[in-house]
């Protein structure tokens, strides 16, 4: 496998342990001056939205040159960000790996506003995405998306791309249930990465709406938020309001672990949320909306605990907190469906029939067979 990555300064990390998995790893620096330029370019060039801050034609060089030198079976791009390097890959099959369906997130951010103009606006820039993501998907042989929902979102936007569901899938063995470790009596943790403006909103709402109405009912109880790009105003906003943030963290599963309740609640965004299948794999209760847990198989009562709407998420987290033999069966359930249906070792042979489906070998069969 060869490993290709945009890079910048903050996070070399991310691509350092890789050579050990990879026969070689090629980065394109791209630096963080001129996001700003791109951003704009994104509000009304093209590719649209937050993909403008990833493309880079000199980065695109350098893919189409590690493709030449090394011949793959196949190349896999990684979410819609990077569909506009899709000119850069000759000579192999080409996946696009959907992380969300990006067109529905916007939709669902531009919902979500309180001013006429940025309504407008991310309505506009919606409906951008959606054409431009119609128009990339029909373009690859095989587009991937975490969830039968995705699939059929993306679908109805593009009738003629070709389409399969893979769930995305959890390392069962590295977020693994610790008995040793007692939680924290009347103690909630969210998890996440807060830099994308959609999972900000989701956060504002958690932090200065449902968290003071939790403890209205259930005064003992805390929220911790751990994850970084959490911006300045939110930070201020989230701690006046008594909510402990941790910035980044070496390894979220202490967090998750000494916590009583794991909270997931979600009003723009999209696709499978990780964060929920990692608790799950933690044997931990976890209490989400219906749009937190979209694309997991999970059932309310049975895996998870749903509750839609600030006021029923509050009470939902008050009624958790005092109710432990309910958070135990609700745990046990969602570590069993976990082990069953997400794990990697699950997922991996999905992959392998598919990556074998497109190699020029399996491609020469399906076109014998028809």
């Amino acid at each position: 496998m060869i490993l290709f990555s945009l890079v910048d300064g903050t996070d070399q990390s991310n691509v350092s342990h890789m050579p050990g998995f990879c026969r070689e790893v090629v980065t394109y620096h791209k630096g963080q001056s001129g996001d700003s330029r791109r951003l704009l370019r994104g509000a009304f060039g093209r590719p649209p939205g937050t993909a403008s801050k990833y493309f880079f034609p000199e980065a695109g060089e350098l893919l189409r040159d590690t493709i030449q030198r090394h011949r793959p079976d196949i190349v896999e791009l990684q979410h819609l960000n990077m569909a506009a390097y899709l000119p850069y890959c000759q000579g192999a099959p080409v996946i696009l790996r959907e992380h969300n369906v990006e067109y529905r997130v916007w939709e669902r951010f531009a919902a979500v506003q309180t001013t006429w103009y940025r309504k407008v606006f991310f309505e506009m820039l919606a409906r951008r995405v959606r054409r431009y993501e119609a128009d990339m998907a029909q373009r690859f042989d095989r587009c991937i998306t975490v969830s039968e929902a995705d699939a059929l979102d993306l679908y109805s936007v593009s009738p003629t791309a070709r389409v399969q569901a893979i769930p995305s899938g959890v390392d069962a063995e590295y977020f693994a249930p610790d008995p040793t470790v007692a939680e924290k009596p009347y103690s909630m943790v969210m998890t996440g990465s807060f830099s994308w403006k959609p999972k900000q909103h989701n956060l504002r709402v958690l932090a200065t709406e449902i968290s003071p109405n939790i403890r209205k009912q259930l005064p003992e109880a805390t929220l911790t938020v751990v994850g970084q790009g959490i911006p300045a105003d939110l930070k201020r906003l989230a701690e006046e309001h008594g909510v402990t943030l941790t910035g980044a963290v070496p390894d979220v599963r202490p967090y998750i672990r000494e916590a009583s309740l794991v909270l997931n609640y979600v009003e723009s965004g999209g696709g499978i949320a990780l964060k929920v299948l990692e608790a799950l794999a933690m044997r931990k209760a976890i209490l989400s909306n219906s749009l937190g847990c979209e694309g997991i198989d999970v059932q309310h009562g049975r895996d998870v605990f749903l509750a839609d709407g600030p006021e029923a998420f509050a009470s939902a987290a008050a009624r958790l907190l005092r109710d432990a033999p309910l958070r135990g069966r609700l745990a046990q359930a969602g570590y069993n469906l976990v082990r069953q249906k997400y794990a990697w070792e699950t997922l991996a042979h999905s992959f392998d029939d598919l990556y074998e489906e497109l190699t020029p070998k399996g491609m020469a069969t399906a076109s014998t067979s028809r």
